[in-house]
């Protein structure tokens, strides 16, 4: 028997919850895929499709690294349920690199913990500790098919590991692995200064864990973003942003195909002398029941440095997370 000292189904859930996207994946398995990286894109209501201009690009759309003219790295922690448990939490790390006259390429690994457990035995004896986790490590690769058009690719290796076998009923480790593809366009007008965006996340087969002939899918997701510059000059830059969001997992109720719908997500972002930043944004889920809205703050320092607060909402009981990223530009 495993004790947790969160009920693995609830931390889950808490897991799941911490993210606004909780709901649009509840009827898959890694959460840690859901959970975008990057505060700046968080504190902007999520919506980074039509963007995607930093080592977070492998992520959101590959096609945006098309457009990359410098390396980047990118890094960003956040606990999941701080009022719940402190040893919950998601890490990423990113870098994106150009290869010449070729393209870009970038690789990220993201992490993410349900912090440690107690095993017990029937009588309640404590039987020793462990972790569980998941976690992908991701590359992708982007060209520009034309100036204004920049198209990518990424592949991911999935594990996640629940349980080891000494602590489980039937003696068989408690983990998965799988492996995805993502697929990625960004297309730039030139006037008005427009972006259009286009992502399919996470296409790959099932994940099984103890029971192989049970499985559960990966949150296979599309993205359609817009960006649009109503400001840019030496002293200010004013970006609008919007993605629309779609979960193309299949549920099954009462023998009927269906499919949830859509998620919307605005936000904006203002720049003063490209010294700091001020976001907002807005989540919009109509069948997870959730509606709440994003900010955040950046810091930059000789556009080399920049270091990115953002503050977002989970469930209706739970409260808002903090999220904290460093991007560096050379």
């Amino acid at each position: 028997m495993i004790h947790r000292r969160l009920l693995v189904g609830a931390a889950l859930i808490a897991v799941l919850a911490a993210h606004s996207d909780a709901f649009a994946v509840a009827e898959s398995a890694v959460p840690s895929l859901t959970i975008p990286p990057g505060a700046r894109p968080n504190g902007m209501g999520e919506a980074f499709v039509a963007v995607s201009d930093d080592a977070t690009a492998g992520w959101w759309n590959a096609g945006g690294l098309a457009f990359a003219k410098t390396r980047s790295l990118a890094f960003m922690h956040s606990q999941l349920v701080p009022d719940l448990a402190t040893d919950v939490y998601y890490e990423y790390l990113g870098y994106s690199s150009p290869a010449g006259d070729i393209g870009t390429w970038s690789a990220s690994i993201i992490y993410l913990t349900y912090g440690t457990s107690i095993a017990t035995d029937t009588s309640g004896n404590p039987l020793g500790e462990f972790v569980s986790w998941e976690g992908s490590v991701n590359v992708s690769f982007a060209m520009a098919l034309a100036k204004s058009l920049g198209v990518g690719i990424s592949m991911k290796f999935i594990r996640v590991d629940l349980a080891p076998a000494e602590f489980t009923q039937d003696n068989v480790e408690g983990a998965g692995t799988s492996f995805a593809v993502d697929l990625g366009a960004l297309y730039k007008f030139e006037a008005p200064r427009l972006n259009l965006g286009f992502s399919l996340t996470n296409m790959g087969p099932d994940i099984a864990f103890i029971d192989r002939e049970q499985s559960d899918a990966l949150p296979f997701t599309a993205r359609l973003g817009v960006a649009y510059t109503m400001l840019a000059d030496e002293v200010s830059n004013f970006l609008l942003t919007g993605d629309v969001e779609q979960s193309l997992v299949w549920l099954i109720d009462d023998n009927i195909d269906t499919r949830r719908s859509e998620i919307w997500h605005a936000g904006a972002e203002y720049r003063y002398v490209n010294l700091i930043a001020g976001r907002v944004g807005y989540v919009y889920d109509q069948d997870g029941d959730f509606n709440a809205a994003t900010y955040g703050l950046g810091f930059i320092y000789k556009d080399k440095l920049s270091l990115d607060y953002a503050n977002v909402p989970q469930a209706q009981s739970l409260d808002r997370v903090h999220r904290w990223s460093l991007y560096f530009t050379f």
